[in-house]
């Protein structure tokens, strides 16, 4: 149900878009995150696919505002129990950019946003939720197909610090990691 909420949601959105006179936009596209905490890697694996939309409103020349979302979920098997273990973090973003102007099909841009991240584990029957503060930052490049198309390739950061109760005590965990 949430999913379609979402879909139909975005798609309105997009509809919209035109009628904006070119102040909103939106994107879409997939990151592949490599985790910062090494603990989430060494479990999930050293890479994760990352699916990510892009909402924004241009301000005034060359800057812009966004707001963000993406998630990342994964799966993998305690190392000495064997016993499933399942994660998933979200990330939402809120924050402000500048682009160059258009130099033929190409266009650089940066970006930096406050982050929320959430982090849900399950393992062993119980599941562990926790959400924190962090910080978005990214630079880009796009090749615009037509006016408004683009395809795009960016590097960035998106982390969040927290700490998360264990059964061996409090331990310290990053949310995020380089996206690409």
């Amino acid at each position: 149900m949430k999913k379609t909420a979402t879909v139909i949601l975005l798609l309105s959105l997009c509809s919209l878009l035109p009628a904006a006179g070119g102040k909103f936009f939106a994107s879409a596209g997939a990151a592949l995150l490599v985790p910062a905490d090494s603990n989430f890697a060494d479990l999930y694996g050293k890479v994760q696919w990352s699916p990510e939309i892009r909402l924004g409103y241009n301000m005034v020349r060359n800057f812009y505002f966004w707001i963000g979302g993406s998630f990342v979920s994964a799966s993998g098997t305690l190392p000495v129990l064997g016993d499933e273990i399942k994660a998933s973090q979200a990330f939402v973003s809120l924050g402000a950019g500048w682009e160059t102007r258009r130099m033929g099909r190409l266009q650089a841009d940066v970006a930096a946003a406050l982050l929320m991240a959430g982090s849900r584990e399950r393992a062993l029957g119980t599941t562990v939720s926790k959400w924190a503060p962090g910080l978005d930052v990214r630079a880009g490049l796009r090749y615009f197909l037509k006016k408004n198309i683009f395809l795009g390739v960016s590097l960035g950061y998106a982390g969040a610090w927290t700490a998360v109760q264990t059964a061996s005590g409090e331990k310290d965990i990053i949310l995020g990691g380089l996206r690409l």
